[in-house]
């Protein structure tokens, strides 16, 4: 599943249907912040999946991280640092047939100076991590210049043209799903690929496949009768002969059927051999689907059924809708439904959880759960029992349900917030101060920390005294700009903190710049700087 979750900004939509998208906050990538051997290696927690309930694997923007909970004392954190792991933050983060698998992306420049997210392969594990085996990004050979771009692919024991996609810029992993024999995974510029994970001999080579879809005009594509004279696999866009179709955003994998969320809709296939027969490609005005940009999917195993979700979003506002989607009878049928019971843009779902009794719907403005897909409720922003610690982000970006511990574990871009019937506990990772330092930093205002159209900025400084703080920010020609003093206790170790807002002592925000940010603390004077970005 994407995570997107962080996060999520449809940059354009050209004519009434997607021509770029981005998934990942450019601001969230690469967040790192802590530096120590122990913790998760983020704060922004855009996935989480459990092996066993005893073990919780996180996606993150900056790695993945782990929780043991076999231990009836605590619960262990830490994050992995095999070089087998793909760089930057996790796209997407699945387990399945005692599989594990993670992708990566990065932000980079590229050659006219913009900012787009680069894939960084996929790793997978097939022993909770203890070892990794690291794939690159899906990217084609160059082929002939004759060619005109285009290769030659075998799929249905038929010989069928094939756009080479040779770069891994916007060709990200969104998600994957571990189904038979082979990974799978959805990329937005590659489209829907699969590896096989078994062993090879040592004259085998093994490379990522590219699976083809259904052009967008097209319900079906079946094995063996493809009309390969008019049929092409190519994810550019329609207005450059291109198929929003072949662009993939969700994977999804029960027993043998394959299920892919592109650009235009949802396509169901029948696994066949080493073949997929596309039996149906649904989509938003010919079925009752909300939208046809499909991120991800889920499932529960109801009473006699299985009930697929899809999170659709809309292509073209004023037809289709932000919601989710779902089906009980393997597509025959759609039903549409909203956590909040509209359909705005804000309230777009970016994450589902389910088991066979609930399904928690994560969100921009929150998390919900419902017993029966159609009645929801949503809960309360976590504050922590004992210290009042809070979640300074409204959006919620992955939830998990621990059975056997009968908790639910919340992840966001300001940490994980843990939730039972006996208590809230809030958790983050950073490095401890040495005494005083800021976190997030840059502070990018209107992004980071978000709660009641305000950013949040934390100042962390080490009090095991106890005593009363209070910070002074000044601006880079050293005029004041706020007094502070709401000081919190955050740890048992005597950390404590000061939480900021962004704006001066009359309310404004205050201007991009860089900022001396001034601790008075037990009769001392402690100073650090902070880069304020709106």
């Amino acid at each position: 599943m994407i995570y997107i979750f962080w996060i999520i900004l449809l940059e354009a939509v050209f004519p009434q249907l997607p021509l770029e998208y981005t998934l990942i906050s450019m601001s969230d990538l690469e967040r790192f912040e802590s530096n120590s051997d122990t913790g998760l290696v983020s704060n922004a927690i855009w996935d989480i999946r459990s092996s066993n309930d005893e073990l919780l694997f996180f996606g993150t923007g900056a790695g993945l991280s782990f929780a043991d909970l076999s231990s009836s004392f605590n619960i262990q954190y830490g994050h992995f640092t095999s070089l087998a792991l793909p760089r930057g933050g996790n796209t997407a983060l699945t387990i399945g047939n005692g599989i594990i698998a993670v992708s990566g992306v990065v932000d980079t420049i590229t050659a006219t100076g913009d900012h787009e997210p680069k894939g960084t392969g996929v790793a997978y594990s097939k022993d909770e991590g203890e070892n990794w085996t690291y794939l690159p990004q899906p990217v084609d050979t160059i082929p002939n210049e004759s060619t005109n771009g285009y290769q030659t692919i075998s799929w249905g024991y038929q010989a069928v043209s094939a756009l080479a996609v040779t770069t891994d810029i916007r060709n990200v992993s969104y998600d994957i799903a571990i189904g038979n024999k082979y990974i799978y995974t959805a990329n937005w510029a590659s489209g829907i690929r699969r590896y096989s994970h078994l062993p090879t001999t040592a004259s085998e080579t093994k490379n990522w496949e590219i699976i083809p879809l259904p052009m967008d005009n097209d319900l079906e594509l079946l094995c063996g009768k493809i009309d390969v004279e008019n049929y092409e696999f190519n994810p550019r866009d329609p207005g450059d002969g291109g198929n929003h179709n072949h662009k993939g955003f969700g994977v999804y994998v029960i027993e043998n059927t394959l299920w892919a969320g592109t650009a235009a809709g949802i396509n169901k296939g029948i696994i066949s051999g080493d073949c997929i027969n596309w039996v149906r490609h649904y989509q938003s005005g010919l079925d009752n689907i909300s939208g046809n940009w499909v991120i991800g999917f889920t499932h529960q195993e109801m009473d006699g059924f299985i009930r697929l979700w899809a999170i659709t979003w809309a292509t073209n506002a004023e037809i289709e809708k932000y919601a989710l989607s779902y089906t009980d009878d393997g597509g025959e049928s759609w039903h549409i439904t909203s956590p909040s019971g509209g359909y705005s843009k804000s309230e777009r779902i970016v994450n589902l959880y389910a088991n066979s009794n609930r399904i928690w719907a994560t969100s921009l403005l929150g998390l919900y759960v419902s017993e029966d897909g159609e009645h929801w409720e949503k809960y309360n922003r976590p504050v922590d029992s004992e210290s009042g610690e809070e979640i300074l982000s409204e959006s919620v970006y992955s939830a998990y349900y621990s059975q056997s511990h009968q908790t639910l574990w919340m992840g966001t871009s300001d940490g994980l917030a843990l939730i039972n019937d006996e208590a809230s506990i809030v958790t983050r990772f950073w490095d401890s101060p040495s005494p005083f330092s800021v976190y997030p930093n840059p502070f990018l205002v209107n992004d980071y920390n978000q709660v009641e159209n305000d950013g949040h900025v934390r100042f962390i400084y080490s009090n095991p005294n106890e005593q009363l703080g209070r910070i002074d920010v000044f601006d880079f020609s050293m005029d004041h700009v706020v007094h502070l003093n709401n000081q919190n206790l955050i740890s048992m170790d005597g950390e404590n903190e000061i939480i900021w807002n962004g704006r001066n002592d009359y309310g404004d925000k205050v201007a991009n710049g860089v900022y001396f940010c001034r601790l008075f603390l037990n009769g001392e004077y402690y100073w650090t700087k902070l880069a304020v970005i709106n």
